[in-house]
């Protein structure tokens, strides 16, 4: 066995082997389905699960806690920056957490979502169009998959349009996938917040259309203090740049090296659902856990003794490739009979609020690749190229491209 206890969690997940990091979760779980983990920052002992069912079952047990860490001066945890932001709604448990939920929740709606449809289907074919543009070779990441998702999120706040290279490139720096230092997250913070400080009162000032708007005027929207209303933004630029846009980027990648399951996919149409729902169980965007939880009591989990006070996190990506819940796991299979739902989106009363927000935007813009593109082909060599591939995809996506 060459993975080590604690096993220690990499503090930058983009540049993280996903196959090498694949294969040590693997040998950690031929030796116990819960293992301790030296957690890249904060003090403290922490833990993973490794499984499909023990990651759901954490989840979804209210014993473990987000909450809790509000009132810890340190604990485990993935990110540096975690305690700096004003705490979001997904910050609560329990009837708190829900009640916030609830408000945002009858505004980001599936009535809404459809509504974004033809606009997002428009800032698809613009992206692409500047994909074009820019060249053959072209950068799919910086043209495309990157920046589409944050186009999707300004139309649904009703934001104009960010095209600023420092703000898309702060945006990642809050949640530390690209940062170097403490310093640039909290410049980071600062930049993104006096953006979205204005963004606020403009739309208390000037109501429209949009979910930011009916935010913040929604009678219910009381139980919402006015500082989680001005980081709701931040909130989704978080999730829908970083996390989306890496999805996205991922599967771009993974077809661009799969040329047999491009010419598939454009040819059969019917199956782009199936696949898209492999391909996120497949394309991981992290080493698998965002943010732990905390035990609020002594207990067992998957046979191992966890005490009050320990930090806990279900790890995702070693439980999308549990051999227990999807036979031969390392396989990208579009055809898989009923396979169990995947969690790229999170699990439990935590879960991701944008999920359908994001398969609307992922789904259109892979539809309308395949309906573009004759061939899609990656300038990288195809020979072992998932030995090269990192957790978060490849910073700069290079493909030459053929009409249809």
């Amino acid at each position: 066995m060459t993975a080590t206890l604690p096993y220690p969690m990499p503090a930058k997940q983009n540049l993280v082997n996903a196959e090498g990091i694949k294969r040590d979760y693997a040998e950690l779980r031929e030796q116990a389905s819960v293992v301790p983990v030296a957690f890249p920052f904060g003090e403290g002992d922490g833990w993973m699960t490794l499984t499909y069912d023990l990651a759901r079952q954490m989840y979804n047990d209210p014993r473990f806690s987000i909450e809790a860490m509000l009132d810890l001066d340190e604990y485990p945890r993935m990110r540096q920056a975690e305690k700096m932001a004003t705490p979001s709604f997904m910050a609560y448990d329990g009837e708190k957490h829900q009640t916030k939920r609830k408000v945002l929740m009858k505004h980001l709606t599936v009535k809404r979502v459809q509504k974004l449809i033809p606009d997002t289907a428009r800032l698809v074919e613009e992206a692409l169009d500047d994909l074009e543009r820019s060249g053959n070779p072209a950068n799919v990441s910086d043209t495309f998959s990157r920046i589409l998702p944050v186009r999707v999120l300004c139309s649904l706040l009703g934001a104009p349009p960010i095209e600023d290279r420092e703000f898309l490139e702060a945006s990642y720096f809050v949640v530390d996938s690209r940062a170097q230092t403490l310093e640039q997250v909290m410049e980071a913070y600062v930049l993104i917040a006096t953006y979205f400080d204005k963004l606020y009162e403009e739309k208390k000032r000037n109501p429209g259309d949009d979910l930011m708007s009916a935010m913040i005027h929604d009678t219910e929207a009381g139980e919402w203090t006015e500082d989680e209303l001005r980081t709701l933004g931040m909130t989704l630029l978080a999730a829908g740049h970083d996390a989306t846009g890496s999805m996205l980027n991922g599967m771009l990648e993974w077809l661009s090296y799969e040329p047999e399951l491009f010419t598939r996919l454009r040819n059969e149409p019917e199956a782009l659902p199936r696949a898209t729902e492999e391909l996120l169980r497949c394309v991981s965007v992290g080493v698998g856990i965002a943010r732990g939880r905390i035990a609020t009591e002594d207990m067992e989990l998957g046979g191992v003794h966890i005490k009050a006070g320990d930090a806990v996190g279900g790890n995702f990506q070693a439980a999308h490739h549990d051999p227990a819940a999807y036979p031969n796991p390392d396989v990208l299979d579009i055809d898989r009979v009923d396979p169990k739902p995947h969690m790229a989106f999170g699990y439990g009363p935590h879960a991701c609020v944008g999920a359908q927000l994001a398969r609307m935007e992922i789904n259109l813009a892979l539809k309308a690749v395949l309906g573009r593109y004759k061939t899609f082909t990656n300038v990288e060599p195809a020979e072992g190229w998932r030995e090269r591939r990192l957790m978060k995809g490849t910073p700069q996506l290079i493909v030459n491209w053929e009409r249809a």
